[in-house]
Parts: C-alpha cells; sequence; structure tokens
C-alpha cells in the first residue's frame, strides 16, 4: 500500500528486539514528524498489519524468530506486491540471499551510530514516494566478516556484534571443526590480514610458529574443561609480534552441546613492559639496599666504638667530635636517600627548559671563585625543571669537589644531547661504571649516591648517562637521547 499524498507515514518495524525498535521509533520521528511507527517482534504479527491494508512501507530484520526472512518477503508481495520493504539488519549485504535482493525496496546496515536512522528516514519516505525499489545499501560496504546473527544467536545477535566491535581486545568465535567462524573488528587491527584472508584460517596460524602447539592445546582444554588462559606471541602479517594473554571458554546450545569455544586474545605489551620495569626497579632495590646497609654500618660502628671510648676516658673530647662526622655522614645519606626516592620515578610532565640558563643558576651555588665555566649550548630542552638542576648541580659539584677548586668547567652539546667537562685528573677506565652505581664513591665523606642519582634522573627522562676523556684529560659527563624541543 504506497501513496506519495499521506499525510502520515505509517511504517511497520519487524524485529524481535523491542529495544532496537523503539530506538528506531524516537529518531526516525525526530528526522520527519511524518514518520508514524508501528512494530511487530514475528513475522505473523507483521503479516496481520500488512493485511489489514494499514501499511505504508514495511522495515524488517533479516532474522525473524517465526519464518525465513526470504518466505516472509515472498508473502508480503503476494499480499501487496506494491508495499515497500526495507531491509535494515545488522547482516552484511554480501550475506543476503539473491531472491530477497530482488524483491525488497532497500537496504541498510545497522551500526553503532544514530546517524543510520536519518538514512533509513529518507529511504522509507524515498520508497513511499517513488513506490519502486531504492537500491542502497547506506553507504556501508560489504564485508566479509560473518554476523553474530548468522550464529542463531537471536534477535540480539546484531546488537551484540556492534558492542563487541567496540571492544579493543580481539573477540573470536571457533565452530566444532576448530575454525574461525566469527571475530570482532580488532582481529584485523591486530594481526593486519584482511577479513577475506581470516575467513576459515586455522586459529594457530595467527601466533608464532614456537607457541602454536601451546594454542592448540589450550584450544583443546577449552573443548574439554570448559575453559582455558594461555600467554602466546600473535605473529602479525608483516611478521612483528604482539604478546597477548589468550582466554577460551566452551560454548553450548540449548540442550548443552558443545558448538565451539568463544575467544578473547588481549595485548599485553604494557603489562609486560611494566614487568620489566618493575624487575627492574627491584633489581635497583636490592643494590641501594646493599649499599646502605654497608654504609650505615661504618658510621654506626664508629659510633658506637667512640661512645664506648668516651666512658674510658676523661677527656672525650674526640670521641664527640668523630661522632658528631658520623651522624653528618648519616644524615648526608638519609637525604640523599629521599632524593633518590623522589627523584628516580619516571617523569610525567616536563615544560621547556633553556640549558644554558639553567645551568648559569647553578654555577651560581655551587661554583667557586677560583673556577670557571664555558657554556657553549643554546639547547632547549623538554624536561622536568627541578630534577634537571638536581642533575646539574651534582655534575658541577662533583666537578669541583674532584678537579680542584681552580677548575675550567665547559658545558656544551652533542649530537642528541649535552656533555659537562672539566680539566681535572680524570676518572680511570675501571672506576667510571663503579661509580655509577649504588654506594660507589671515592670521598670516604660522601653517601656514594650522587652520580647514582644522576643516572636515575637521567634515566626518568629516557635520557642515557655516560661517563668518558674530556678533551682535557678530566672527565667529562655526557646526557644523550635528550633531542631537541
Amino acid at each position: 500500500m504506497s501513496d506519495a499524498d499521506v499525510d502520515r507515514v505509517r511504517v511497520l518495524h519487524v524485529d524481535d528486539d523491542p529495544e532496537i525498535v523503539d530506538l528506531a521509533a524516537t529518531f526516525l520521528r525526530r528526522e520527519d514528524d511524518r514518520l508514524e511507527v508501528t512494530s511487530a517482534e514475528t513475522a505473523a504479527e507483521a503479516l496481520d498489519s500488512v493485511r489489514a491494508g494499514d501499511v505504508h512501507c514495511l522495515v524488517s530484520d533479516y532474522h525473524l524468530p517465526d519464518m525465513d526472512c526470504a518466505e516472509f518477503v515472498t508473502v508480503v508481495n503476494d499480499i501487496d506486491p506494491d508495499l515497500p520493504c526495507i531491509l535494515f539488519t545488522g547482516r552484511d549485504r554480501a550475506r543476503i540471499d539473491a531472491d530477497i535482493e530482488s524483491a525488497i525496496s532497500g537496504y541498510l546496515q545497522k551500526g553503532s551510530g544514530t546517524d543510520r536512522y536519518a538514512t533509513l528516514a529518507s529511504e522509507i519516505l524515498a520508497a513511499v514516494g517513488q513506490g519502486s525499489r531504492v537500491d542502497t545499501d547506506g553507504g556501508s560496504e560489504p564485508s566479509a566478516r560473518p554476523e553474530l546473527a548468522d550464529l542463531d544467536l537471536g534477535g540480539q545477535g546484531a546488537v551484540l556484534a556492534n558492542a563487541l566491535d567496540t571492544v579493543q581486545d580481539g573477540f573470536f568465535v571457533l565452530d566444532r571443526d576448530r575454525t574461525v567462524v566469527y571475530w570482532n573488528e580488532s582481529i584485523p587491527g591486530v594481526t593486519g590480514y584482511e577479513d577475506t584472508e581470516i575467513d576459515g584460517m586455522d586459529p594457530t596460524s595467527f601466533f608464532a610458529p614456537g607457541d602454536r602447539e601451546r594454542i592448540t592445546d589450550a584450544i583443546d582444554e577449552a573443548f574439554e574443561t570448559g575453559r582455558a588462559t594461555v600467554e602466546a606471541a600473535v605473529q602479525r602479517r608483516d611478521g612483528g609480534e604482539v604478546p597477548v594473554e589468550f582466554r577460551s571458554a566452551r560454548l553450548t546450545d540449548d540442550a548443552g552441546e558443545t558448538v565451539g569455544i568463544a575467544g578473547v586474545a588481549r595485548d599485553i605489551s604494557d603489562r609486560i613492559a611494566y614487568e620489566r620495569e618493575l624487575e627492574r626497579q627491584n633489581e635497583r632495590l636490592e643494590e641501594l639496599i646493599g649499599a646502605v646497609s654497608h654504609d650505615l654500618r661504618n658510621p654506626l660502628n664508629v659510633i658506637s666504638g667512640r661512645l664506648q671510648l668516651a666512658r674510658e676516658m676523661d677527656d672525650a673530647e674526640e670521641h664527640f667530635d668523630a661522632v658528631k662526622r658520623s651522624t653528618d655522614r648519616m644524615e648526608t645519606l638519609i637525604d640523599d636517600l629521599v632524593t633518590l626516592a623522589r627523584k628516580g620515578k619516571p617523569v610525567e610532565e616536563t615544560e621547556s627548559l633553556a640549558l644554558a640558563s639553567l645551568v648559569e643558576t647553578v654555577w651560581g651555588d655551587c661554583g667557586t671563585d677560583a673556577a670557571s665555566i664555558h657554556v657553549e649550548t643554546d639547547r632547549r630542552l623538554l624536561a622536568d625543571r627541578d630534577r634537571l638542576r638536581r642533575l646539574l648541580e651534582q655534575v658541577l659539584d662533583n666537578a669541583v669537589t674532584h678537579a680542584g677548586p681552580d677548575v675550567t668547567v665547559t658545558v656544551g652539546d652533542v649530537a642528541d644531547g649535552f656533555y659537562v667537562a672539566d680539566d681535572g685528573p680524570g676518572i680511570p677506565d675501571d672506576d667510571r661504571d663503579r661509580l655509577l652505581e649504588y654506594g660507589e664513591t671515592t670521598d670516604h665523606e660522601a653517601s656514594g649516591l650522587g652520580l647514582a642519582l644522576t643516572r636515575r634522573i637521567a634515566e626518568a627522562h629516557g635520557w642515557s648517562l655516560r661517563i668518558v676523556d674530556s678533551t682535557d684529560g678530566g672527565t667529562r659527563v655526557e646526557i644523550t637521547g635528550v633531542g631537541g624541543e
């Protein structure tokens, strides 16, 4: 029953999911207030309305609970050959039967956005006004990816498929033959394979050769016990690998018979990187504990021994002086430990800093009257101001302390960073790496954490630090991996 001059366009929407129908009715009315939508959850109910002759356009899902779609469309055409029928479904157009294609007036694939309803409204009005078929797919391209509706999950299959396509984890379904029969949009993104290549693939083909046997075992376990979890590496089409956690669970029908398994492949690259960083931090913590326990025992032994001697002597002044020196050393060590804990964490926020200006500021605090500095850089870099200042303080103070009060210090550029060099006696090759570890020092009054702290600050920025010879024979500390602003 098609009439171009009706005031109201009475639309019958056939879908066994009432939420879809309610949503469509709401948005269709928003698009054009002439559209008046009624619903039917079964083909039989819809056919009664068509026979009553009060329908201008029929909108139907592909999967109906009580009748095959092709049969339904045929009966509708027998009742009213002029009634436009638009297929509004989650099923890909490439998978629509040819006999249905020839009988419908239009096709539109359901999507996750509400813009589909504007297109559906236009299709309905055009079909009613023209009384002929409108050949459209709403702008969607045919896909080789099967729909969940094909797996007989009922009227909510298309809705579920749309929801699964929003999940970042790869979701898939294997049938009894362990063949991939459904996958969400994340699977092509992770693997690099096209939908046409994935269809029917052996699931183990997605994984690195060394992990395929474990994947096979996990699939077998899921079929046998109901669930399985294993970690493996997905081998992308381009040869790259992505570590994933592969979880699978058995699927059964209403009779309890196994029909396949559903699974999720979750990218665990971030978790692995975190675990490695945590392991690295734990190793450093063990190093720190060893260094601190050693450095705290020494002054404590001094304090204990001197106090014992002081009890036995009338003149104990020299022993109390030694106790004071030991407590000062312990205080220095504790202060450096607190600084190390706070400034060794990864940098989260940075700002653009002029290196030369910050060097001049720090030098004003730690330089001596006899010492001189040459700043030969105009580099700007992104860094945490407080931590970069602490790094410069430590390096410049080391130069003044160990190279002598009349030292000449030069700050300049390297290809991807900067350096701080002095003209002092330098550091022997065998000692350089050792001095970057916790508790290592050539100054018995120091905590032994200074250069270790400097290294940690650099690493917290994603930089690298090394000690080499300067051109003047002294020490040169290079900070690389900095790059430009």
